[in-house]
């Protein structure tokens, strides 16, 4: 699988929201309740964990990547979002953090 960089922007100021530009078949992984709006061809879908494999196989394997995740006071959950159109779309996502950042985390 290739990976390359995100094209994303930054909007506001002390309240701050990300936009994120999926090319086409193109997933982004975020945290659970990072939604604020998205474009009609890009699909939103929950899993459990964090989406990678890390050669962990199986329901053992993720039962484990959730428990690291439960234990740090994250969610055991994350979403995918994908591009399934065509062309370029974007969805948006707020700062659960309030302040300025230059970058998005």
């Amino acid at each position: 699988m290739n990976n390359h960089e995100i094209d994303f922007k930054l909007y506001g100021d002390d309240m701050q929201f990300v936009e994120v530009e999926l090319d086409p078949q193109e997933t982004v992984i975020a945290e659970a309740g990072s939604l604020m709006m998205m474009e009609d061809q890009i699909k939103m879908e929950t899993i459990f964990g964090d989406g990678s494999s890390n050669g962990d196989s199986g329901m053992m394997g993720k039962l484990f990547g959730a428990g690291k995740r439960l234990l740090t006071g994250e969610s055991l959950f994350m979403t995918a979002f994908t591009n399934e159109g065509r062309d370029k779309n974007t969805f948006h996502s707020p700062r659960l953090i309030q302040g300025k950042s230059s970058r998005w985390i």
